[in-house]
């Protein structure tokens, strides 16, 4: 290749005479990738399944037509190469510079010449230094995040107008970046939507017309964007099975989930349940006298029943003891203060245990209680109900001595 200042003209007359042979002497870069090195999507896939086990039966259709390339396409070899450019066609950045780059001046050159590109619309050059013959520049619309109408409309138009030009020159191979998704800002989920359904639409018009249609993306979210989508968009009758395993990724998981959860679920109750056992054999050997047990008496708690009646024996007892406390109270309340001072003098010297010295006060207070409802009566005081209900209450001599034995037995645990 020559170092002179070349006639893009001249070279692009010369470049297009020469064969693929002749022409690998004037690629700029010696590591191009060859059409026949670039699987189809159905070989693509027909290898993964080769290492599942699986084969596919059958040939043709679709998958055979479209390929998904991870790399840099100016070292594709193929027929024309799509530039994602601006509307000026000189170069600019992302995929436009580096192909304006590989291919040298003369592209530059006769870029020049087309007075620029409008949105939506593609102009065609030679490739020049490139692998590829053909470039085929295309303007995509700025949506800088927005989605609207006239972008998606623009941007179908970028890939039909391009396959229009590829078609007019008798192409029959090309290789798509992914236009408009870089600085230009189109979201890549329905830019690569926008693509397939295009580019597929197009084939099933023009299926004798092409013969590989290249998606090359250079992102790994592109890749795998791609790659999901052209699973279903480019479904052969008999990749069902692929098809189902790259679409159905969010299927197991969903379902794992669940069972996981219900596994979980069932192992925390069964470790519930043998940390109970264990709970209950540890009370069980606590209790010596509970030598045999049902099932349900392994929690090696006392009975519930008879925690109950000791409750209620309890709660009877205070509420006996409250209520002789307040008859006293209510007693000593009418009762003269001269008395009061006699019956303590007497009681205080015997220094007799607490629960006798509550007998006889009962007994003495119960001597007073009935002199003194004697007086209220004649004196027609309102005491007079509550002194008759004590006095009932006074002349039962087995409540009084059940009484005293309650308060004795309380005052021994006291002390």
């Amino acid at each position: 290749m020559s170092k002179k200042k070349k006639d893009w003209k001249t070279e692009k007359e010369r470049l297009l005479r020469l064969d693929r042979e002749d022409r690998r002497k004037d690629y700029r870069r010696q590591d191009y990738i060859p059409l026949d090195k670039i699987p189809t999507w159905r070989e693509e896939n027909k290898s993964n399944e080769k290492e599942d086990g699986k084969e596919q039966t059958g040939g043709g259709g679709l998958s055979e037509k479209v390929s998904l390339y991870k790399g840099d396409i100016t070292v594709l070899e193929v027929d024309a190469i799509v530039n994602a450019a601006n509307s000026s066609l000189l170069g600019g950045g992302g995929v436009d510079g580096c192909i304006h780059k590989a291919a040298g001046s003369c592209l530059y050159d006769e870029c020049y010449s087309l007075n620029g590109c409008e949105t939506g619309k593609a102009k065609i050059t030679c490739g020049y230094d490139l692998p590829a013959r053909y470039v085929i520049h295309t303007v995509g619309p700025i949506a800088r995040g927005h989605v609207g109408t006239s972008e998606t409309d623009d941007l179908t138009s970028c890939y039909q107008n391009s396959l229009r030009l590829l078609k007019e020159h008798g192409l029959s191979t090309v290789a798509f970046p992914c236009i408009s998704t870089g600085i230009y800002g189109f979201p890549n989920e329905p830019a690569a939507e926008i693509a397939l359904n295009t580019v597929k639409s197009w084939i099933e018009e023009n299926p004798d017309k092409i013969t590989r249609v290249i998606f090359c993306v250079f992102l790994e979210t592109d890749f795998n964007i791609y790659k999901k989508k052209m699973s279903v968009i480019f479904q052969d009758n008999d990749m069902e099975v692929t098809e189902e395993q790259l679409k159905g990724d969010n299927t197991p998981p969903d379902s794992k989930p669940k069972e996981e959860s219900e596994e979980s679920s069932s192992r925390g109750k069964e470790e519930a349940g043998d940390e109970e056992e264990d709970d209950n054999d540890a009370a069980g050997n606590e209790d010596v006298e509970m030598e045999s047990q049902n099932p349900e008496e392994m929690t090696g708690s006392p009975d519930p029943n008879q925690e109950k009646e000791n409750d209620e024996n309890e709660n009877q007892d205070k509420d006996e003891d409250a209520g002789a406390d307040n008859d006293k109270a209510e007693a000593k309340g009418v009762d003269d203060e001269k008395e009061k001072g006699e019956d303590k003098d007497k009681a205080l010297p015997e220094e007799e245990p607490p629960a006798v010295k509550t007998e006889e006060d009962d007994k003495a207070e119960s001597t007073v209680e009935m002199e003194d409802v004697s007086e209220v009566n004649d004196t027609g005081t309102s005491n007079g109900d509550e002194m008759k209900d004590h006095v009932e209450s006074s002349e039962d001599p087995d409540s009084n001595l059940t009484d005293s034995i309650q308060s004795k037995d309380t005052d021994e645990k006291k002390e």
